[in-house]
């Protein structure tokens, strides 16, 4: 049965968690319901069902201070963004992937974006001017992948209005979901990307983490 998402983008870091996303203003996010935001000349903001997952997503300004920083960089273990064909309850069957917290198993579909390299991935710590109070993982794909992923939200915000499954969007990291997938409501063009969770969780340890299992630096 689907559900509808939770209340919301060396050694391995700890298991990843079910943090928030959202396309920040500038790199801005925190812990909240499933959100993207897009910047541009007009603001436009997107709000996700739930509070577990949150895509930051942004095409202009960077503001914020960014305690790691490494780019261009290939990565170690691939990004993938990918849509979501179905949502069950657990346990999770037929190579369907359980969310961070364990509470629901999703199929993906065939539409996805691999990234195997970034222009910059950074370690951005908190911003309470801005809300965000935890550490995040900030992001800026190659022009070439901003595209694809403008492209991929594209069909993800049309899948959206006709409330279909692949309306929402799973980011992956080595195969092993980020966060609970979020849902897509317009089209995200740019190509700079921010994901944030709870603080609790997004310590600075654990996305220093994150970008070290990314890049193995």
């Amino acid at each position: 049965m689907s559900r509808p998402p939770g209340t919301p983008y060396g050694p391995p870091p700890p298991p990843f968690p079910p943090p928030t996303a959202a396309l920040p203003p500038p790199r801005g996010g925190g812990a909240g319901p499933l959100v993207f935001v897009l910047i541009a000349a007009v603001v436009a903001v997107l709000v996700a069902i739930g509070g577990l997952a949150a895509w930051l997503l942004r095409d202009d300004g960077r503001g914020g201070a960014s305690a790691a920083s490494l780019g261009p960089v290939d990565l170690r273990e691939p990004l993938t963004f990918r849509l979501i064909a179905a949502e069950s309850r657990p346990p999770c069957q037929g190579g369907a992937l359980p969310a961070p917290d364990g509470s629901a198993c999703f199929t993906l579909g065939a539409d996805a974006l691999t990234v195997h390299r970034l222009d910059e991935v950074r370690a951005v710590p908190p911003d309470p001017a801005t809300g965000r109070l935890a550490w995040s993982l900030g992001m800026t794909l190659t022009p070439r992948d901003a595209s694809g992923f403008a492209a991929l939200t594209g069909k993800a915000a049309q899948a959206s209005t006709a409330r279909l499954p692949s309306g929402r969007m799973a980011m992956l990291v080595g195969g092993s979901l980020v966060s609970e997938p979020a849902q897509v409501l317009q089209p995200i063009t740019g190509g700079d990307v921010e994901i944030n969770g709870p603080s609790e969780r997004f310590t600075r340890a654990y996305v220093e983490g994150v970008v070290h299992r990314m890049t193995g630096r």
